[in-house]
């Protein structure tokens, strides 16, 4: 019970470590004042809790946690500056996105219907896999480093004291992953002490409780949705992104599970990719954001070996308790983030291990990292863009080509994708 209760609580300090900061960057993009964004983080919390119950249960079946997507992160930072010149105000921009999110939900449910997402599964190689995890690790890696120094959109120095202090977490979280009996409450320590420190040294910012004791997330917050049309374009290819994050999640996780010698769950890709449709609709009804699994959870498992479900089970329902309890979200909402990103480091370091491994299991390891080659230098390439770059292009492409993560993955996808056909014709001719 015990080992329980400390893994479920690694489980839930992860989770909240990787949910908190968009929701609250999204709220401060639409001007949302403190009590909204308060409830806005609420209701996507919400969300993310009750799609990863969905996904353990019913979908894929591993404990991979839900997570705020980055390309709806990127849709709504997109359309908090241009919302207003397309569609009146803010709040108008907000309806529209709710129809965007359950339009999106729609699209996964009929992919996964006719076996389309079956389909694209079968192109998820070690190739794609490796190359996918390089590029995440990379284009997180700006985020993991802003926040340890203190660079913010208002503050563009870095801040010491926050950077040192910083340091010294990520030293003692190095430290606990490499003990042999506290690895596995390596990040309760890290963010309990650190969160200590930053507050000893007056880092850490007061937490500021709402009135409300209790919050029952309510359905279109932000008005009926505003049904735009051209907006089902962006919803289709923000769907399948959604979709090949959702693909590259769980066979990051089997790659875990093989090579740890654990069960590998039947796959389930189907059901999953049903239930990631349903998780676009809860962040529609909901006006939150849209949920994708988090391929994270890959590394946080590999670092800590919690493999069991039912802390993740555990963690969920704590989640879930969180988002309609709003002294706690208050509590957690004040969590320095230089400590979660500090703390939750080391995780990704691993992931970055663990894309680099993927190679070794290709049919042809050499080949396939020169595929790999072009998709990382054009993906990672993108990323040293500045923003101003895209303001010429259409929002459409402005969302695919300014995201490295996105462009990368596809370029690997349609290599595997074209090399795969080739060789079927070429064994068509000589059969």
């Amino acid at each position: 019970m015990f080992r329980v209760s400390i893994a479920s609580l690694q489980w839930f300090l992860f989770m909240i470590s990787n949910s908190m900061i968009v929701p609250i960057v999204i709220a401060s993009q639409f001007h949302l004042n403190a009590a909204d964004s308060i409830q806005f983080l609420q209701r996507t919390l919400f969300i993310l809790a009750l799609s990863g119950l969905l996904q353990v249960f019913i979908g894929h079946r591993y404990p991979i946690m839900e997570g705020p997507a980055g390309v709806w992160w990127g849709v709504f930072s997109l359309y908090a500056s241009l919302g207003t010149v397309l569609f009146g105000s803010h709040s108008e921009t907000l309806r529209v996105l709710q129809f965007t999110l359950l339009i999106s939900g729609i699209i996964a449910i009929l992919m996964s219907l006719f076996g389309l997402i079956d389909k694209l599964a079968k192109y998820f190689t070690p190739t794609v896999t490796g190359t996918y995890l390089i590029l995440l690790v990379t284009q997180l890696s700006g985020s993991f480093l802003k926040g340890m120094f203190g660079i913010t959109e208002t503050n563009s120095a870095i801040k010491l004291p926050i950077a040192l202090a910083s340091a010294a977490i990520l030293l003692l979280t190095f430290y606990l992953l490499s003990h042999r009996t506290l690895n596995k409450l390596s990040i309760i320590i890290s963010i309990g002490v650190g969160w200590g420190v930053f507050a000893m040294l007056g880092l850490a910012k007061p937490i500021e409780f709402q009135a409300q004791l209790f919050y029952i997330p309510k359905v279109f917050v932000f008005g009926a949705p505003r049904v735009e049309w051209n907006m089902a374009v962006t919803a289709f290819f923000v769907t399948l992104i959604l979709i090949t994050n959702m693909l590259a999640s769980i066979r990051v996780v089997e790659s875990v599970y093989k090579h740890k010698g654990e069960k590998i769950e039947k796959d389930n890709i189907k059901r999953s990719g049903m239930v990631s449709g349903i998780s676009q609709l809860l962040g529609g009804l909901f006006s939150g954001v849209g949920a994708v699994p988090i391929s994270g959870s890959g590394g946080f498992i590999s670092a800590t070996n919690l493999f069991s479900r039912v802390p993740f089970i555990v963690a969920s329902c704590l989640l879930l308790f969180l988002s309609i309890f709003t002294p706690l979200t208050s509590i957690m909402s004040a969590l320095p983030p230089a400590v979660g990103y500090a703390a939750i480091f080391p995780v990704f370091t691993g992931m970055m291990a663990l894309g680099i491994g993927e190679f070794k299991h290709a049919k042809q390891p050499e080949k396939a990292m020169k595929k790999a080659g072009i998709a990382l230098l054009s993906g990672i390439g993108v990323m040293f863009l500045p923003s101003q770059a895209f303001s010429t292009l259409p929002p459409l492409v402005t969302t695919f080509l300014s995201n490295g993560l996105v462009l990368g993955t596809i370029i690997i996808l349609a290599l595997e994708i074209s090399e795969s056909l080739s060789l079927k014709r070429q064994g068509a001719k000589e059969g």
